[in-house]
């Protein structure tokens, strides 16, 4: 028998909270809409007035949206065809991967050694793997000036929204869009960057894909690997697993992205901390 709290209140509550969030930061919806969505915080004990005001709001409705849309294309039969769901979907996914860029900045960049240098020489490179629509490749060469970002990914149609985010950024001239499979990867001695997302890599080519993003790394440059927290309670880990499966990419232990990073040729291999809800990230370096 189904449990019958998998389909009770607490879920339809769930995406209710999310949606009466999104409505007051976007400010879209009807009068009675936003007025009801307010007093749906205020609940919650959440002061859109107070709470909300000093936030990156568009930025906090794109995080808060992103994964009811994913859940929505997925129940539509679409969660292995990423680039079918609406534009205004993608577009949300992608402006909350952008806040990876401040987060980088913050937590990550004082723990690879010569990376901060790096990023202030002039015509240093990034390669975004699975750049989707481009929102992180663009975020990043907002935020460091003398950076050029390569953008690759498989699908045509979201390439086509990446460069309409590309053509609005003050930084379009120093990103660089192109449709390509990492496991084809052909470049050596290029980048101080890599970003390699495995939630949305498959295994046939995320396990090529590493080699050949080393291999393209300029010595000394950073190679950072995504993957899903595999670790905390069997529940935890299990969903991990399933959102992983369903959009088509590689689940990874700690131990087995570290072993991914050895296997291709990367030292000072380690996983990093990372905040409650932020992926798992294990970074390796080129000798």
């Amino acid at each position: 028998m189904i449990p019958s709290y998998l389909c009770s209140r607490a879920g339809i509550a769930g995406c209710g909270r999310l949606a009466a969030l999104v409505l007051t930061l976007t400010g879209r919806g009807s009068d009675q809409q936003l007025t009801a969505a307010c007093d749906l915080l205020a609940e919650l004990g959440v002061d859109p007035g107070k709470d909300l005001a000093a936030l990156d709001r568009e930025g906090l409705a794109a995080q808060a949206s992103a994964p009811v849309f994913q859940v929505a294309a997925l129940l539509r039969s679409e969660g292995q065809l990423w680039a079918s769901q609406s534009d205004e979907s993608l577009r949300a996914q992608g402006r909350a991967s952008a806040q990876a860029a401040a987060a980088f900045a913050q937590l990550l960049l004082p723990k690879l050694t010569g990376l901060s240098e790096a990023l202030s020489r002039p015509g240093v490179r990034m390669l975004d793997v699975g750049t989707g629509v481009a929102a992180m490749a663009v975020a990043y060469a907002e935020r460091y000036p003398m950076l050029t970002v390569v953008g690759i990914d498989v699908l045509p149609r979201v390439l086509k929204l990446a460069a309409e985010t590309v053509a609005a950024s003050s930084a379009a001239d120093r990103v660089v869009l192109r449709e390509q499979n990492v496991a084809v990867l052909n470049e050596a001695n290029t980048y101080a960057l890599g970003w390699l997302p495995a939630p949305f890599i498959p295994k046939t080519a995320l396990h090529p894909g590493a080699t050949r993003v080393a291999r393209s790394l300029a010595p000394g440059g950073w190679l950072i690997l995504a993957h899903g927290k595999l670790s905390g309670t069997p529940l935890e880990v299990a969903l991990t697993r399933f959102k992983t499966a369903a959009y088509g990419g590689t689940p990874l232990t700690d131990a087995e992205a570290r072993s991914l990073l050895l296997e291709a040729g990367l030292q000072d291999v380690m996983t990093v901390p990372t905040p409650p809800g932020a992926p798992g990230i294990t970074i390796g370096r080129r000798a």
